[in-house]
């Protein structure tokens, strides 16, 4: 699937100013995808469609001043507010600010091939669709790194309002539901080692890999 980057622009510049707000409810899965990262001081993480940079706190608390984040994000509107975030809580920490989709981002200027420690793909459907963005990003990691992603996925067909859930949250959030029954179809297959629970009666997924 080829990401059409205006397409993209228009839908999250229009949820950029009430974005933190529509993913309040997805906090407790946030927390539980971070911690599942095992992120230690002076680890080097990247977070793939950082958005507003909600998983910012979390990632600088987890890798201190000695580490470091690399936070991708194609949409100027989300990034802004995530540079704001950042200017506002004056972290330690190193961020770089990638604008930029996972398919372009000059991710080897930035750290060296198979060196960084983890990744976070946290409801971001469409990264996870893009086969070169993913080769870019776990070119980036090191042997053993750990990748975690989390985000809707259809339930099972007993579960209809779980799937009227993720019908009416895709259609305001994911440019092309291509792969929504699985979203890691393709990043899965080139782990070393993965595992998928289902969350929310089964319209959330949290997939937990090494490299």
């Amino acid at each position: 699937m080829s990401l059409s980057i205006e397409r993209l622009q228009a839908l999250y510049t229009r949820r950029a100013a009430v974005y933190d707000y529509e993913l309040m409810p997805v906090a407790p899965l946030r927390r539980e995808a971070i911690a599942a990262l095992e992120l230690a001081p002076g680890q080097t993480v990247l977070d793939v469609g950082g958005g507003t940079g909600l998983s910012l706190p979390a990632l600088t608390q987890a890798v201190g001043e000695r580490g470091r984040v690399i936070a991708i994000e194609p949409c100027t509107a989300m990034m802004s507010q995530a540079r704001r975030r950042a200017a506002v809580a004056a972290w330690r920490t190193p961020i770089d600010f990638v604008d930029s989709t996972v398919e372009e981002a000059p991710l080897e200027t930035l750290v060296a091939p198979g060196s960084a420690d983890a990744a976070l793909f946290f409801f971001t459907h469409d990264a996870l669709q893009q086969p070169l963005g993913l080769s870019r990003v776990l070119g980036a990691l090191k042997p053993g790194a750990r990748v975690v992603a989390a985000g809707l996925v259809w339930a099972a067909p007993w579960w209809p309002l779980s799937n009227l859930f993720v019908m009416g949250a895709a259609m305001h959030s994911i440019i092309s539901p291509q792969r929504l029954d699985c979203p890691w179809h393709d990043l899965a297959p080139r782990l070393a080692s993965a595992e998928v629970e289902r969350r929310w009666l089964g319209s959330a997924y949290l997939l937990k890999g090494w490299r």
